[in-house]
């Protein structure tokens, strides 16, 4: 969920600088409207998916701001 905390100082388990946050956060949020569900870790070093919850941790994955990096 967009909130006005999150946009102006991101989130601490976010491992990326706030810019690259907010392109997650934003990207994320889209893909629900278009009805995507969260994603999980495709394997240790792979490019995390944009749907993938990245601020729960990244389970081995980078972290990722684009879907389609």
């Amino acid at each position: 969920m967009l909130n006005v905390a999150r946009w102006l100082t991101g989130a601490d388990a976010y491992p990326g600088p706030l810019p690259a946050y907010r392109q997650y956060l934003v990207n994320h949020e889209v893909g629900h409207l278009f009805g995507r569900g969260h994603e999980s870790c495709p394997g240790a070093g792979q490019p995390a998916p944009v749907m993938m919850q990245q601020t729960k941790g990244l389970q081995g994955c980078t972290a990722v701001s684009w879907p389609y990096p």
